[in-house]
């Protein structure tokens, strides 16, 4: 009966902290998905070097499709020369999925789609795939690898 009663209260204790749980989980999703739709983007927008340089983590790597890697320094120091392009303004990316690795890290993937123009000039629909690691450092989800693959351009008519 001791047992019975030992697990029945570990089950209610269990429980009762399972919402808390799912509601910080609930708020780091909210927090990366603003991350990574909006912010991560907005830095690139606006150009905003010193901002992308505060956003990423200092171990921060990108892993391009041809397998070529930058870090955070390199892509910073390449914002910073790189003027912004006209094209494309109607960018989205679409998150499929948050996947968490333990309390401090998570993976986010999707995807991200814009209109571009082909070397010809004619448009097409760009989407390309990410896959994002963030680590949560001094209580901040901070990109510490970014992983780009799938890129392909479909001719629109």
């Amino acid at each position: 009966m001791k047992t019975l009663t030992y697990i029945a209260t570990i089950a209610a204790a269990a429980l009762s902290i399972w919402p808390a749980y799912a509601s910080d989980r609930q708020d780091d999703i909210a927090v990366l998905t603003d991350k990574k739709v909006n912010q991560w983007r907005s830095l690139y927008a606006e150009r905003n070097a010193r901002g992308l340089c505060e956003f990423l983590a200092d171990s921060f790597v990108v892993m391009q499709a041809d397998g070529a890697i930058q870090t955070k320094q390199d892509e910073v120091e390449w914002l910073e020369k790189t003027p912004r392009a006209k094209e494309p303004n109607d960018f989205i990316f679409t998150i499929k999925n948050i996947i968490f690795g333990g309390k401090n890290t998570a993976v986010v993937y999707g995807h991200g789609d814009s209109t571009r123009k082909m070397n010809d000039g004619s448009p097409c629909h760009h989407r390309y795939w990410s896959s994002n690691t963030f680590i949560k450092e001094n209580g901040t989800w901070k990109p510490t690898f970014s992983h780009v693959s799938g890129s392909s351009c479909e001719p629109l008519e």
